[in-house]
């Protein structure tokens, strides 16, 4: 398993696991998950994409937005952590294209220099093969938040990826 698949891996467990732990909430209104994006970043949703959930817990916090396609996916995840903005980045920056991971059945294709929230960072851009045989794309980077080290997930079907949407979306994000 690569380091990305690894890191989102554990983000994944940490949400799961901590339904158990105090101050855990997940919440599906539209304003309190614009409220927390707004924690994180400022930015234009993509065309079509709307709140689906949002999620705080053991110093994490979770916005997703999706167009209710039942493929795409957008997640800010931010982290109160300071430590894990260098984990992250770290992580982001071994990653390298021709890297596969079998479990999620992804591969990087192309990494490159990005801007998010005026920083330069990191965008890993990687395909993949969904579980019931689609194929798509997925843009990751690690970027420092409004409160903290945060990661941008955007993953859509390869028949709806278009690259100028993803550039617009990114450059929006301040």
């Amino acid at each position: 398993m690569n380091k990305l698949s690894k890191m989102l891996l554990v983000m994944i467990l940490l949400t799961g696991l901590s339904a158990c732990a105090s101050g855990y909430s997940i919440r599906t209104d539209v304003e309190q998950v614009a409220s927390a994006a707004s924690d994180i970043a400022a930015f234009d949703l993509p065309a079509g994409y709307t709140a689906d959930f949002s999620a705080q817990m053991m110093g994490y916090t979770v916005a997703a937005f999706n167009p209710g396609d039942g493929h795409s996916h957008l997640y800010l995840i931010q982290s109160t952590d300071e430590a894990d903005g260098e984990k992250l980045a770290s992580m982001l920056d071994e990653v390298v294209p021709g890297s596969s991971d079998s479990h999620t059945r992804m591969t990087v294709i192309e990494t490159r220099p990005g801007m998010v929230r005026g920083q330069e960072v990191t965008l890993v851009i990687s395909e993949g093969i969904s579980s019931d045989g689609e194929t798509y794309h997925q843009v990751t980077a690690a970027f420092q938040g409004m409160g903290g080290p945060a990661l941008l997930v955007f993953s859509e079907p390869t028949s709806r990826w278009d690259q100028a949407t993803v550039d617009a979306f990114l450059a929006s994000i301040h």
